[in-house]
């Protein structure tokens, strides 16, 4: 049985969370999408997407 703390999935999805936030915090800052006001639920989106992702790579390579 693998450690979860040798599992390197986790650490990647947190990079890709905290890389998408950047983004869109630069995308804001130059003017090419709207206020953060109209697009704050895109946060707990995209944080929800990336948890049913990690438990589907989990079940699909036999872990629970």
């Amino acid at each position: 049985m693998r450690d979860k703390r040798d599992d390197p999935r986790g650490m990647l999805m947190g990079g890709l969370i905290v890389l998408g936030v950047g983004i869109l915090f630069l995308l804001h800052n130059l003017g090419v999408i709207p206020d953060m006001d109209v697009i704050w639920p895109i946060f707990p989106i995209i944080v929800g997407l990336a948890l049913i992702v990690g438990a589907l790579m989990r079940m699909r390579d036999g872990g629970a």
